[in-house]
């Protein structure tokens, strides 16, 4: 193994150990090029705890499962987080997610997708949306490099936690373009890196928009283990009242792929 590899492996090793879990949702797969035909998918785990002057626990699951046939993709991901800290909840949210995909032309694609999600601690109970677009493939190089763009639209119900002294609680509905743009490298045949940057502006407030960017490290450490470092930087220029504009989080686990 070369040097480069075995200091990343190390890092990400440490990393397990010391740094928190949280669940991190990157609709892209790290696989460059044509997926797979058939069915395959990967269960991600991070686990992260402290006890004895502080008490503190988190377990984040990130699961995708595949079907790839002829000129059509289906996926479905699943993301649960859960964490407390001095037996006081800090962390609780689920994602879920399903996209089709058709590929039109060589380098053109139609996907439509579904989603809900929520978060206790960005008060949102519920976050309902549906949507498509197309999807280009900008630079694909054999199995070790694919550049990829989307645009597309979709329509979404927010439904926000009622907190006493909060006047913006309530269901709200309304429609968001989207644009994206994702980038994966296979450094070598152990390490991989993906990273995909979303702008997803509201049509009728040219001022609301969501930003996003989410990055994967991965490190092989059989055919179907790997280690794996996540980031998550997502903003909200209109966020619901006492909830942060920019959010960061961090993963660190193990990613099992079938």
């Amino acid at each position: 193994m070369k040097k480069h590899t075995q200091f990343t492996l190390a890092a990400l090793v440490a990393g397990v150990w010391s740094l928190p879990a949280s669940a991190i949702v990157n609709i892209e797969d790290m696989r460059v090029g044509v997926p797979k035909s058939g069915y395959s998918g990967n269960l991600d785990l991070g686990i992260s705890g402290k006890n004895g002057n502080s008490d503190k626990s988190e377990v984040a699951i990130d699961s995708r499962l595949q079907n790839h046939r002829d000129k059509t993709t289906d996926f479905v991901i699943f993301s649960y987080d859960y964490g407390e800290s001095s037996n006081q909840r800090n962390a609780n949210s689920t994602f879920l997610h399903g996209r089709h995909v058709m590929q039109l032309r060589q380098n053109s694609a139609w996907e439509a997708f579904v989603q809900a999600e929520q978060n206790e601690f960005t008060r949102l109970s519920l976050r309902a949306l549906a949507g498509g677009g197309l999807r280009f493939t900008l630079k694909e190089a054999q199995d070790w490099i694919g550049i990829y763009a989307g645009i597309g639209a979709f329509y979404v119900r927010e439904t926000l936690e009622q907190q006493p002294g909060l006047t913006d609680h309530g269901s709200d509905n309304f429609a968001r373009a989207s644009f994206y743009i994702s980038y994966k490298h296979q450094l070598n045949s152990q390490v991989s890196l993906a990273s995909t940057t979303y702008y997803q502006p509201r049509l009728d407030d040219g001022e609301d928009y969501r930003a996003l960017e989410q990055a994967t490290l991965a490190v092989k450490m059989s055919d179907s283990l790997a280690l794996k470092l996540s980031l998550d930087i997502s903003h909200d220029s209109k966020p619901p009242q006492t909830v942060d504009n920019t959010d960061i989080s961090y993963m660190t686990g193990i990613s099992y792929q079938f």
